[in-house]
């Protein structure tokens, strides 16, 4: 899902973008929710993803920043690479979208409890019909809590990696990926206008579903699933990454017999010409019969 036609003059505008990994503890280690884009969808159609979209204006208004709660608890808001208002934005955009796509609500009752949404109930009817609203790009995200006493928690984002979309393709996200333990009592679910299919599964299993072609994925999401794939417990992941450095990856990517994408830490990376590694520093991805490799 790179594209492979001649890179613009002018680069594509920039959105903010926030993508959510929620996590749960199984005997077989952690899982994550992934949802199946729609094949029929422009961007990224086909491929498995986290739950995720752009940065709304509507998320990073005083109104919304007022019901919700966490923010210092997600961690100090400059790590996030953007100023105070767009670092609320992003975390209360991780919030709404991981709602929207995968039907996980981050938000407490009056009483301090995590909403139930397994339960029967009227308000249950209520934020279902909401999502299905906020999913039609429509509806109030605010508005909805509002009206239920509901208060957004973000105090349990984890900040976990920061991509920048190469300035070769159509469209580009600056986009800040959260890892977050999902509350009990709640039963994911995928959107069904965005999404054809949601699951959850452990990370080498993902990656593992990928190499044997039964699924798509794209190199942040390989990356991601790979870097997760070193925690044994949703806890250890979550503490990990607390207070951890998160550098910001701008790939390059490089067209000829090959399709190969730097990384920095690679050592060809800010020459921009992939050699062959023969023993010095690499971190890139090739495609190799069609699947994305690690040489």
């Amino acid at each position: 899902m790179i594209s492979t036609d001649p890179a613009p003059k002018t680069p594509a505008p920039i959105r903010d973008a926030a993508t959510v990994l929620a996590l749960r503890d199984t005997e077989g280690g952690p899982q994550v929710f992934m949802v199946r884009r729609d094949s029929r969808m422009g961007f990224l159609g086909g491929a498995h993803v986290f739950p995720g979209g752009a940065v709304d204006a509507a998320d990073c208004e005083s109104a919304l920043f007022s019901i919700t709660s966490g923010f210092d608890e997600a961690g100090p808001l400059e790590r996030l690479h953007a100023d105070p208002v767009r670092a609320r934005g992003l975390l209360v955009a991780a919030a709404r979208e991981l709602f929207e796509e995968s039907g996980i609500l981050l938000a407490r009752t009056s009483a301090g409890d995590w909403i139930d949404l397994d339960e029967a109930a009227p308000r249950t009817e209520r934020l279902a019909a909401g999502r299905a609203a906020l999913s039609n790009r429509g509806g109030d995200f605010g508005g909805l809590l509002a009206a239920e006493e509901l208060r957004l928690d973000v105090s349990g984002l984890r900040f976990f990696a920061h991509w920048i979309t190469p300035d070769r393709e159509k469209k580009r996200f600056d986009t800040r990926f959260f890892l977050v333990r999902a509350p009990e009592r709640q039963s994911a679910r995928h959107c069904e206008i965005e999404s054809s299919a949601g699951e959850w599964i452990t990370p080498g299993g993902a990656l593992a579903s990928y190499h044997a072609r039964e699924i798509e994925l794209v190199p942040p999401t390989i990356a991601s699933l790979e870097r997760l794939s070193e925690y044994a417990s949703v806890d250890a992941a979550l503490a990990a990454f607390a207070v951890a450095d998160i550098p910001c990856i701008l790939p390059k990517i490089l067209l000829g017999e090959e399709i190969v994408i730097l990384y920095p830490g690679d050592s060809d990376y800010e020459s921009g010409a992939a050699m062959v590694p023969a023993g010095r520093p690499v971190n890139r991805l090739v495609m190799l019969d069609g699947l994305w490799q690690r040489p």
